[in-house]
């Protein structure tokens, strides 16, 4: 049985009304997904927030890889790498960068978390709460593809592979909520306006 599908009216029982089937699993998917959103909207701020409080510590590591020292005084790995590095100075304004992208990404990733539990709720979002979602999830998927393009612009694999991880799990989260999200029983396009 589709997802979208009604449910057919049991004998001696009053017939679902034409769409309410649809409604109801539409409300208990976007709980979920307002549910998902909120919490990758809570993750990303602590995130934001350690950035903010331990500024020194993430200096310290966005140097290490700017400057590629690791590889710089590895006799055999990543010699080819190396004109790649960029001076220690980079690793402020590369931090406040990311910083601020973490802001407007945790900022548009609430929006769309209020969106979905509207949504949830019954109340009547239209399909703008599917479009600042993917907006949302979009900035977000974008966070760690920088994260990994930029990694492997300087090497970071060949000494931090936990941090790769990391980025990796973060993209495909944010790959596979976008794909939640946009399921047509979750976004009822086929009946919004």
């Amino acid at each position: 049985m589709a997802l979208t599908a009604d449910r057919p009216a049991q004998s001696g029982t009053a017939a679902v009304p034409a769409g309410r089937g649809d409604l109801a699993v539409r409300s208990r998917l976007a709980a979920f997904n307002a549910f998902l959103l909120s919490g990758l909207t809570l993750w990303l701020g602590l995130v934001t927030l350690n950035n903010l409080n331990d500024f020194g510590t993430n200096k310290a590591l966005i140097t290490r890889m700017l400057t590629m020292v690791d590889l710089v005084h590895d006799p055999v790995r990543g010699n080819g790498l190396e004109w790649r590095a960029l001076p220690a100075s980079m690793a402020t304004p590369t931090l406040i960068g990311v910083i601020v992208y973490e802001i407007l990404t945790v900022a548009l990733l609430a929006r769309a978390a209020v969106l979905q539990w509207r949504r949830a709720r019954g109340l009547r979002t239209g399909i703008a709460a599917t479009q600042q979602t993917n907006l949302a999830l979009g900035a977000f998927i974008g966070l760690f593809l920088l994260f990994l393009c930029g990694g492997m612009w300087f090497g970071y694999w060949i000494y931090i592979g936990a941090a790769q991880q990391v980025h990796f799990t973060g993209l495909i989260i944010g790959l596979l909520a976008t794909l939640l999200v946009n399921l047509p029983s979750v976004t009822g396009a086929q009946k919004e306006q």
